[in-house]
């Protein structure tokens, strides 16, 4: 159990774990995300294809996720996590070697390997991490994996992607990161506690319908009958607060890492400018997580969420008045990215403030389901509504969903 755990275990095996999230999601998420939309629309892909492929990326993930509980409680964390990030490698040697048209298929995979990885490896270091200082660990994890943010879109500017070199970069980031698992403590995924076949139980309801994870692992609170009046504020509820804010973080993000290409190169500029916004993007990501971590642990998820989306808006305002300017472009860039991985920071913290043990495990996943979901449709709808109007709408979009979402956080009275 994590804690009859040492000091030096517990440690050890925290590092580790970072290390294994750091290195796996600069190949699955820094280079899956950044480097198919991209290699795509230098290969003269359209809208369409882009945000299919890139929402296959997240259908892939969520396909990743619904599984990820029951292979976690059947293989251990350290198998799970194995068996994504080969999934994941092998998928990216396989992509350069296909058809454009075909890519959905290896995506996909690739997003159902970082699914399973996602889960199991954070549940297992979620649970290694003392209640008492979570939401800075969590901060400190979530600046450690915006690393991929950066490091993605470096490496496609280092190597191009008209060669299949940052594909293979990406499988070999997949296969380092096996490596540090076999430095971190094993724990079981199932507790042996009383409560474990009712937590079991609430787990198989969420399997059978995910989009009413909250309704069966949300505690029951005064601010709950409140949630239910109006669409959106009941969407808080069904969803839960933390998915809710996770997963219009996750729209915002995916959608604008997918079709953020298009508006590029529909504004005269390069495919390497394009690859640099996205470097300053996650440059955003790197700097913002730490401090949203710390100041949600001192003024709670619902204040921090709060400011965060008010930064959102500032930024995505910047770039509608900015034009095709570069650096009002980078503007934006530099603050969604701190906004977008932050609102997930602010999910997972969330998720650990609600249940013990592996209700964790189910709460991070609800988190997960709800995030993923939600990036998936997040480039998918900006591709189909960027083909049929133009390339700027993909910030009026952008716009909208913050402003759902500050609905939902200005109606939600405490955390």
């Amino acid at each position: 159990m994590p804690e009859n755990l040492n000091s030096t275990q517990r440690t050890t095996s925290i590092v580790a774990l970072n290390a294994v999230s750091t290195l796996s999601q600069i190949g699955q998420f820094g280079l899956g995300t950044t480097l198919l939309p991209i290699a795509l629309e230098a290969r003269h892909a359209t809208p369409e294809l882009i945000g299919l492929t890139s929402a296959a990326f997240w259908f892939g993930m969520l396909g990743g996720l619904l599984v990820a509980g029951q292979l976690t409680r059947s293989l251990g964390y350290r198998n799970t996590v194995i068996l994504g990030l080969l999934v994941s490698g092998i998928s990216f040697v396989l992509i350069p070697l296909m058809g454009i048209e075909w890519w959905i298929l290896p995506a996909a995979a690739v997003g159902f390997g970082l699914g399973l990885r996602w889960i199991a490896n954070e549940t297992w270091l979620y649970r290694l991490s003392p209640a008492d200082a979570r939401g800075r660990i969590i901060g400190i994890h979530e600046t450690l994996i915006a690393v991929a943010s950066v490091a993605g879109p470096m490496i496609i500017v280092a190597v191009g992607v008209d060669n299949p070199r940052a594909f293979w970069v990406a499988a070999a980031a997949c296969i380092m990161a096996v490596a540090p698992l076999f430095m971190a403590v094993t724990i079981a995924a199932i507790d042996s506690s009383e409560a474990e076949p009712e937590i079991k139980s609430n787990t198989e309801k969420l399997a059978q319908s995910p989009v009413k994870i909250a309704a069966v692992s949300m505690e029951p609170s005064p601010g709950n009958d409140r949630l239910h009046k109006g669409i959106v504020p009941r969407l808080a509820f069904w969803l839960g607060l933390g998915g809710l804010i996770a997963g219009l973080g996750g729209w915002i993000e995916g959608s604008l890492l997918a079709l953020l290409p298009v508006y590029v190169s529909d504004a005269g500029l390069a495919s390497t400018d394009t690859a640099w916004l996205l470097t300053v993007m996650g440059i955003g990501a790197v700097v913002c997580q730490y401090p949203i971590g710390w100041l949600s642990d001192h003024k709670g998820v619902l204040y921090t969420a709060k400011l965060c989306t008010a930064f959102g808006m500032a930024a995505v305002i910047v770039a509608l008045t900015g034009g095709h300017h570069l650096p009002a472009l980078a503007v934006m860039a530099f603050l969604v990215g701190g906004m977008g991985g932050g609102l997930l920071t602010l999910g997972m913290v969330w998720a650990t403030q609600h249940g013990i043990g592996s209700a964790i495990t189910d709460r991070v996943r609800q988190v997960s389901i709800v995030y993923t979901t939600l990036s998936a449709l997040g480039p998918m709808c900006a591709g189909f509504i960027i083909s049929h109007t133009s390339s700027a709408s993909l910030f009026w979009q952008q716009l909208a969903i913050m402003l759902v979402l500050s609905t939902v956080l200005l109606r939600q009275k405490k955390d």
